[in-house]
């Protein structure tokens, strides 16, 4: 038996057994061995010998003797300057982890349509029951709005409530119990007992329907956060003004900060009811608790959660991705419709978490969420309006485009109005129905050829090395870099950098030779295809607000203009 001849068999023999040190010799092996048992019960052993040639048997040796990147710089030097790339890239940020999208969406309604000869007949049959309970729901609602007009006479907005008012709107809360009695809530199971408003002066719950508000102005009549649109409302607006709404535009940093404030005043004064809020901020399907907002745990007072669950075995009412007209016609054309609701015990707020809200709404949201048996997650209502962007834009599984803003916001400090523009640009790309963009997709949309740079900026979005990204790994590129310190300054040094003849503005000439430095083998035609996405105005010319515009929307490109500052 010769080694040349069994090379990879020799390195099974004993050192004195052997006739050199290694082998001489670069093919491949075949193991073949019995199917249904372990490596060690191998039988048979077949070693072929396949002649490979001496530049093939060169670059494997090379790959096992050097790093990936020394050999991608020695065949890729023709590719540009290999350091001076390494350089600009090596400006950018730490790129954050996100950590693992959660594989659950808490807003999808888990039985929009009606299905199944059961619900369809059922449907069809209480059909005319659903007018005759629509009509109830109406007579319903417009005698609670004169009876809550007589209780407001004289009232000035957002003032006390005086008890005698409070005790005449005792007859609207009534009709308002009605209301859920024509819904089909004919019982409302209850565990535990609200505290009183000395012991637990701020309820929250969960948000799962339009119906949560409607229980709780019939139980606890309590004063509510609410937007200020709901003021607009006819006739419901009037009824929510007997609650003593404290109103908020969420659009506005102040109006949130003043709706805080007011929470403490109110949570502090005793001849207010207690506060209740939904710190989700939004509605879900209950499957899970989303982020937290924290208005109600600012303020340090001790709280008492509630959760309301609505077991169901043939129509979800949570209202998330689904239409309000969807639900209620639903809801009206079910025999009844169950509700549980769960006062949990106060939870007082320790010194540290005084001073640290967020530490206070983590703990109140894992007691509710241990209650409720459902996972938390940092998704907020940014995230559903990014599902519904999605659909707009005929984007497949919308749920892959949420991002947990939550957590997006406390790392990167990106609001959804930014995450939105980078959705357009990613969806721009044509990802897949999984909702993940490859290399080639990549550089296709940028107008980049396929070489060591336009890699190496694909690979900073490609986290796991998949040979692919997903839009949670691009909005975390993005936002890093976008949001870097230094991200403004880089970019006029780039501008500099490829204003060649220091005038005022940069030439398709000068664009060209300065992405010839990162991208030698870049085409003509991309050359221009770049000149006119950055140039804004038809006068053949980059201006700086040009440059800088184009770098904020695209600012994974920065270190194709970096490198001609080195």
């Amino acid at each position: 038996m010769d080694e040349d001849q069994f090379p990879l068999l020799s390195q099974h023999l004993k050192p004195e057994e052997r006739g050199v040190s290694s082998p001489r010799f670069s093919g491949i092996s075949i193991l073949v061995g019995n199917p249904m048992g372990s490596i060690k019960e191998l039988h048979k052993e077949v070693f072929v010998k396949i002649p490979i040639s001496t530049q093939l048997a060169k670059n494997f040796s090379r790959f096992h003797n050097e790093s990936p990147d020394s050999v991608l710089k020695n065949e890729l030097d023709e590719d540009g300057d290999f350091m001076r790339m390494q350089k600009a890239l090596d400006l950018l940020p730490n790129v954050p982890t996100l950590g693992k999208q959660p594989s659950m969406d808490p807003f999808v309604n888990t039985t929009p349509n009606i299905t199944g000869v059961y619900e369809t007949v059922k449907t069809v049959l209480l059909a005319p029951v659903a007018v005759v309970r629509m009509l109830l729901i109406g007579l319903l609602l417009l005698v609670g709005f004169l009876n809550t007009k007589v209780a407001l006479i004289g009232w000035e907005k957002g003032g006390v409530l005086q008890p005698w008012r409070r005790k005449l709107m005792g007859f609207t809360r009534l009709c308002a119990r009605g209301i859920l009695y024509c819904f089909g809530f004919y019982w409302i199971r209850r565990v535990g007992k609200p505290a009183c408003k000395d012991v637990a002066p701020i309820v929250v719950s969960n948000h799962v329907s339009f119906i949560d508000p409607l229980f709780y102005f019939y139980e606890l009549f309590p004063s509510i956060v609410s937007s200020k649109a709901h003021d607009r409302f006819y006739l419901v607006g009037t009824i929510i003004r007997s609650m003593q709404v404290i109103p908020v535009d969420k659009l506005s940093a102040e109006s949130r900060k003043n709706a805080t404030l007011e929470i403490k005043r109110r949570a502090a004064s005793m001849e207010f009811p207690s506060v209740l809020l939904f710190p989700e901020g939004t509605t879900t399907n209950g499957k899970a608790l989303i982020a937290f907002k924290q208005g109600a745990f600012a303020p340090g007072f001790p709280i008492q959660p509630v959760v309301i669950r609505y077991p169901f075995a043939h129509f979800d009412i949570s209202w998330g991705d689904i239409s309000l007209c969807d639900v209620l016609f639903r809801m009206l054309t079910q025999f009844t419709n169950f509700m549980e609701v769960e006062y949990l015990p106060v939870i007082y707020p320790s010194a540290r978490e005084v001073q640290n809200p967020s530490e206070f709404s983590d703990r109140v949201r894992d007691e509710m969420a241990h209650a409720l048996g459902v996972p938390v997650t940092e998704h907020t209502h940014g995230d559903l309006m990014l599902s519904l962007h999605a659909r707009r834009l005929c984007l497949n599984s919308p749920s892959n485009y949420m991002v947990e803003l939550g957590r997006v916001e406390k790392v990167l400090g990106l609001r959804a109005g930014a995450v939105k523009i980078f959705l357009e640009k990613f969806a721009a790309m044509n990802p897949t129905s999984c909702g993940t963009v490859s290399l080639n997709q990549f550089v296709k949309w940028h107008h980049m050829p396929k070489c060591w740079m336009s890699k190496k900026i694909f690979d900073l979005f490609d986290k796991s090395g998949q040979g692919f990204t997903t839009f949670r790994e691009f909005v975390a590129v993005m936002g890093s870099i976008t949001k870097s310190k230094e991200f403004k300054s880089q970019m006029k040094a780039a501008y500099d950098a490829c204003n060649l003849q220091n005038s005022d503005c940069i030439s398709q000439l000068e664009l060209e030779k300065c992405l010839k430095l990162s991208m030698p083998t870049i085409s003509s035609a991309y050359v221009r295809a770049w000149f006119s996405k950055i140039s804004q105005h038809d006068d053949g010319a980059i201006s700086w607000e040009d440059f800088q515009v184009f770098l904020e929307t695209n600012p994974e490109l920065l270190p194709i203009f970096m490198v001609g500052t080195f």
